[in-house]
């Protein structure tokens, strides 16, 4: 109840600011989930994680890790799976439910954004930042899809708030909170760990604020255990799970770490990487992926960036600020792998904060430099609407997979079948999960052979299901095509074995 007499109060006495907010937030949530279904991605991947949900929700089966990752044979923690899970229960077991989940949860991040900006810089630099935060194609593409790093905004921005009112304003209580945060946002990616430096730093700069008073420092140490001990508590699957299979994980990160000649380059000074990863940093975040202006973007933003920690008195949120986007953009460069935009989900909010101070700030100074602002602005909104991922084709992934699983029940006829699927870029999840769905009969080839084989083909008329070595396929036996049908660009055969 409390929270919402705050949030009347505060409509009654900003009336202009809480419709400006209320709109952004509304377009941002139409943004994500305007036609989610048809955009969202449903591969392997996101096939193989609803099956292990689902299974957690109707058999019981519990998670102890998460999903692989694709560089190191590392596994992330199990989080991300239990927090689709209600998700995908209250959605029928229908995968667009986890996909729903992050769309309402990435229009959070961007209130959350506000929240923070409007007390680190003003009431303009506020809006700012949620209005480009909300329209980002970046921020769209990756708030609308069921992927373990799309809640990671959140969380690392959580975790960065936490710390700063522990710092500033003495709020201890949120020790505990920030402890819960980095545990999710580490399990959502590991590149949470570039985090720690950020954390890490303004824990000590709060602890040596009050070292020297006993009251105050116990209540700090007490709920830094408490933090400390949530966080294990939260990591402890993933050690359980380490445990039992030999340390599997820890020499992952130990062979990742040691093997530095393909994964990192620990000397900051010979990395090339600075200038590229601030290039994609602007360009695809700022300027909704193109490349053009990217240069002109990073010279102005950096300048400003300059002047106003010089001019403004916004010093002590800007080091926060500085720090985070710093020590990631130092820790993303000594990477040697290629950097995707997903890896920067941490930096996120921190990037469109910087963007709200700097055009806010442009904004409250004299004529000339507030109709900068409104130029720029008007600039990077237009950019984002005109690049705006909801004018691309659909995927149309999700209809795809479950029209393809349909039409092989309906010409199976019900009787038993083996499946198998050719694609360059994906593997069977996705088909098995509607298959075991929908009851249908279909055995793997380890468990049973059949007198019919679906094969799916998503390569197109190149692909060949006689004799093909994919290993259902080839499980299956020598065999001939007495069947075909499509669906889109997929292909479908029916293949017996010969008499």
């Amino acid at each position: 109840m409390k929270i919402l007499q705050n949030i009347k109060d505060f409509a009654k006495n900003h009336r202009l600011e809480f419709t400006l907010i209320s709109i952004i937030l509304l377009l941002a949530l139409t943004l994500r989930l305007y036609r989610i279904g048809d955009f969202l991605t449903f591969l392997g991947d996101e096939g193989r994680d609803v099956r292990i949900v689902r299974d957690l929700i109707t058999r019981g089966n519990l998670v102890f890790i998460g999903p692989q990752t694709s560089i190191g044979n590392m596994y992330l923690g199990p989080l991300y799976y239990y927090m689709m899970a209600p998700a995908l229960l209250l959605s029928g077991l229908n995968p667009v439910g986890p996909a729903v989940m992050n769309a309402l949860l990435g229009t959070f991040t961007i209130w959350l954004t506000w929240f923070v900006a409007r007390k680190w810089f003003g009431k303009s630099a506020a809006i700012i930042a949620a209005g480009l935060y909300a329209i980002s194609p970046v921020a769209i593409i990756y708030s609308r899809a069921s992927w373990n790093p799309n809640p990671m905004p959140f969380f690392a921005l959580l975790c960065v708030w936490g710390i700063y009112e522990v710092w500033q304003n003495k709020k201890y209580f949120w020790l505990p909170i920030v402890g819960v945060s980095f545990a999710f946002a580490l399990q959502m990616h590991y590149l949470g760990l570039l985090l720690i430096p950020t954390l890490g730093l303004f824990w000590l700069f709060s602890f040596n604020q009050i070292k020297k008073n006993v009251v105050q420092k116990k209540i700090f140490v007490r709920q830094t255990l408490i933090a400390i001990g949530l966080f294990l508590l939260l990591m402890s699957p993933l050690l359980l799970f380490d445990i039992k299979h030999n340390w599997m994980n820890f020499n992952a990160f130990k062979a990742f770490f040691s093997d530095r000649q393909t994964t990192v380059n620990l000397n900051p000074v010979k990395s090339d990487r600075f200038l590229p990863v601030m290039l994609m940093t602007v360009s695809d975040m700022f300027l909704a992926r193109q490349t053009l202006f990217a240069p002109i973007g990073l010279v102005l933003t950096l300048l400003l960036s300059i002047w106003i920690y010089l001019k403004s008195k916004w010093k002590t949120p800007l080091k926060v600020l500085f720090l985070w986007l710093g020590l990631a953009i130092l820790g993303l460069s000594v990477y040697k792998q290629h950097v995707y935009i997903h890896y920067l989900g941490f930096i996120y909010p921190a990037l469109y904060l910087l963007l709200g101070a700097l055009l806010g700030f442009l904004f409250e100074q004299k004529l000339v430099l507030k109709i900068l602002s409104i130029i720029l602005v008007i600039f990077l909104f237009s950019y984002s609407l005109i690049y705006s991922p909801i004018k691309e084709t659909p995927n149309r992934q999700l209809w795809r997979t479950e029209a393809a699983v349909d039409l092989i029940i309906k010409e199976s006829s019900g009787q038993p079948f083996n499946f198998g699927l050719i694609a360059k870029q994906n593997y069977d999840e996705s088909y098995r999960y509607f298959l075991e769905n929908k009851k249908a009969p279909a055995f793997r080839g380890e468990d049973k052979i059949t007198d019919q084989l679906f094969v799916i083909c998503e390569d197109g008329d190149s692909c060949v299901p006689e004799g093909n070595t994919a290993y259902q396929i080839a499980k299956f036996g020598q065999a001939h095509v007495v069947g075909t049908w499509n669906i889109d660009y997929l292909k479908i055969y029916r293949l017996t074995h010969f008499k």
